[in-house]
């Protein structure tokens, strides 16, 4: 009873500040995602910076995106991983609602946006050199996307978001950063039940020699997790993180890897298996040692 009352006032202490957090994101998305696809899908070079910029807004909508322009030729792989690699889902969130935390919000998001600048033009680059042309193509040469159009190219998100525009005359802000508020909540409740039982009834010790906590190896475990196509796997990391059973590096590693349901939705769009495999295994094998890297360095 003690650990799911802790679990439960835990949780609840971060209601207010989520709510702010996607109330906030709610109005930002309902106002320039048109805009944003537009310019992504008319970038050249300028891609990689693009893409990671966009993919460091909470949630994992825009890797969707990406998943989806990318299936249909309208950016580059290079484009397309640094949307990935910068895509955080409810990590940002979540250490925004602890006070504690706010300090790394910055720290998290800089090293996702460069790591994820220096891949994505990277792996342009060498695209570029192996087939002798830029692999960006253009479905149209419109300017301009019509809301239906938008609403093609983003499909369905398959983790319960749902990326309206401005245009929609049903679409309530209020009510959409309540629903993802309580959502959220709802995971981060579960993850602590989840967590408190595992330490209350293993031990910290055995917990922490499970996780390879202070070990070189643990961002290998948590680029795993990030794997997990759900918003879950962000709040996983980002609560463990929290909880001190994480390191910066690990949790690097795991945000990095982790897509949200962008991963399953390029499977699903995008019909060459071979290609969807490797861009998977860039994923995870640089992510897991940009983690490695930074566990060294602390």
């Amino acid at each position: 009873m003690d650990l799911i009352i802790d679990a439960v006032l835990d949780s609840i202490k971060l209601l207010p500040f989520l709510f702010l957090v996607y109330l906030v994101i709610a109005y930002f998305e309902s106002n320039t995602e048109n805009k944003l696809y537009q310019k992504l899908m008319n970038a050249k070079w300028s891609g990689p910076f693009m893409g990671a910029l966009i993919g460091c807004v909470p949630q994992c909508g825009f890797s969707v995106v990406g998943a989806n322009l990318y299936s249909k030729k309208m950016i580059g792989i290079g484009t397309l991983l640094a949307i990935f690699i910068s895509t955080s889902d409810e990590a940002i969130p979540i250490l925004i609602a602890h006070p504690n935390m706010l300090g790394m919000v910055g720290v998290v998001l800089v090293l996702k946006v460069v790591f994820a600048i220096a891949i994505g033009l990277a792996v342009e680059s060498i695209s570029y050199i192996l087939v002798g042309k830029k692999v960006v193509k253009m479905a149209n040469a419109t300017e301009s996307m019509t809301y239906s159009e938008v609403e093609m190219v983003q499909g369905s998100c398959g983790c319960g978001h749902h990326h309206h525009h401005i245009e929609d005359k049903s679409f309530n802000i209020w009510m959409e950063a309540f629903r993802h508020t309580v959502k959220t909540f709802l995971f981060i409740l579960a993850v602590n039940l989840v967590l408190n039982g595992i330490i209350e009834g293993v031990g910290e010790e055995a917990m922490a020699s499970i996780l390879l906590t202070d070990s070189v190896f643990q961002p290998a475990l948590a680029g795993l997790i990030g794997l997990i196509p759900n918003c879950a796997s962000s709040i996983i990391l980002t609560e463990m993180f929290v909880a001190g059973t994480l390191s910066l590096g690990s949790l690097i590693a795991g945000l990095c890897t982790g897509a949200g349901i962008g991963l399953v939705v390029l499977f699903k769009s995008n019909k060459n298996i071979i290609d969807n495999l490797k861009i998977l295994g860039i994923l995870y094998v640089t992510g897991t040692v940009f983690g490695m890297m930074i566990q060294f360095i602390r």
